[in-house]
């Protein structure tokens, strides 16, 4: 066509673009954007859509936000493609603000709107803002359909409502293993182990196939509720019952089940005889169950294993330190140190989060940026004054609040 000088009609941009997005060929899909650069074709609204479409599948997001800008009059198409580029990009504020003025615009959400700001409030993991947002899903029509119902189980679960998760869960007609995966995961993670277990076992009652991701929520419930046995069990099905081949994060929930029922030598007899090479997960949490058990010789194992795979990391550093320190050995605790020192190893900075009048602020330790860094401060030495006076032992050093 190009070599005959034809001009491409809208509908065969449109087409060639999302056949680039599809790809992720962002160098494919700019040229096809120089091509139209001067014609008619290019201030076509399907094909500044898909052309912004195409940035988003590319991870071009500040290219795709441009594009969407020049659109005088917007779709709900365009809101949505722009609205879920934010979403998927890891850009969940973004989201919200552009939901906000696509509401303000009297323009009406479709479902794949629906569906990808309540990704976004599932990101942020805000009970406000996930409360306010479902509720709006939730008053729009057919809230319960299979792909936004599943969305709304997921972002009330992520964002700490179980009770409203599950009744969503309940009212929906239809659902598929991704909806039973969300809200199994959901119940484990938050202390209702043995009501993951029993949705488990109903699903597979409905003629459901669990998944591997199934099997993980469910080993998680398992590991929560100490049932080490139903693990060990529910592990060896994954591959003799479920013809599904064990993953590092399903061996990774059998070693923490061990750990947190206190059965580390067991957890480190699992790694050996595993098919997997074990990775830093498995590791770290070898490494702090023995901190828990005093064991000495299996953090020493465990830490070897670390500081060849992640040597960045300043906490297996840390850790080991202070293991040998709980345990005297104040030499091989000095040695840990100096090797940190040696190789450079920075302790990374903690940060905070809270969430205030819907928005999420998140600071430093010892965060010297704000402009009224000095009545903060203050405050936070009248407050550790008064929990003195009051003789309250909360566990915390006071003194940190005076390193300015």
């Amino acid at each position: 066509m190009q070599a005959e000088k034809f001009t491409p009609t809208a509908i065969t941009v449109v087409t060639v673009l999302s056949l680039c997005a599809k790809a992720g060929d962002l160098q494919r899909g700019l040229q096809i954007r120089d091509l139209i650069e001067s014609s008619n074709v290019r201030k076509n609204i399907f094909v500044r859509t898909a052309l912004m479409e195409m940035y988003v599948k590319c991870g071009a997001i500040d290219e795709a936000r441009s594009e969407f800008d020049q659109i005088k009059n917007k779709d709900v198409v365009a809101w949505s493609a722009m609205i879920a580029g934010y979403a998927q990009n890891g850009r969940p504020n973004d989201a919200l603000e552009l939901f906000q003025r696509m509401k303000a615009q009297y323009c009406k959400p479709d479902e794949v709107t629906l569906v990808s700001i309540l990704s976004a409030c599932a990101q942020i993991g805000s009970a406000d803002i996930g409360e306010n947002i479902g509720k709006y899903v939730e008053n729009q029509g057919n809230p319960y359909s299979l792909h936004v119902g599943s969305a709304l189980v997921d972002t009330y679960a992520k964002c700490g409502n179980i009770n409203r998760a599950r009744m969503v869960f309940d009212k929906m007609p239809q659902k598929d293993v991704v909806t039973w995966n969300s809200m199994i995961r959901a119940l484990a993670l938050n202390g209702f182990a043995i009501d993951a277990i029993s949705l488990f076992e109903r699903m597979k009652e409905q003629g459901f196939k669990p998944s591997d991701i199934t099997l993980l929520a469910v080993l998680t419930a398992c590991t929560h509720a100490g049932l080490v046995d139903l693990g060990l069990r529910i592990f060896k099905s994954i591959r003799l019952e479920h013809n599904i081949e064990p993953q590092i994060e399903h061996c990774s929930s059998i070693v923490d089940l061990f750990c947190k029922a206190g059965r580390v030598k067991d957890a480190y007899k699992f790694i050996s005889e595993m098919n997997i090479k074990p990775n830093v997960v498995i590791w770290g949490t070898v490494l702090n169950a023995s901190r828990a058990r005093s064991d000495v010789e299996l953090a020493e194992i465990a830490a070897e294993q670390l500081l060849v795979l992640d040597p960045e990391n300043s906490s297996n550093y840390v850790l080991l330190s202070n293991i040998y320190a709980d345990t005297g050995e104040w030499n091989k605790a000095r040695d840990i140190r100096d090797l940190m020192k040696k190789r450079n190893v920075q302790k990374l900075a903690a940060y905070s989060w809270i969430e205030l009048d819907g928005v999420v602020h998140k600071f430093l330790v010892r965060d010297t940026y704000h402009s009224k860094k000095e009545e903060i401060y203050d405050m936070a030495d009248l407050l550790g004054l008064h929990l003195e006076w009051d003789s309250f032992d909360t566990g915390i050093d006071l003194n940190m609040f005076n390193d300015r």
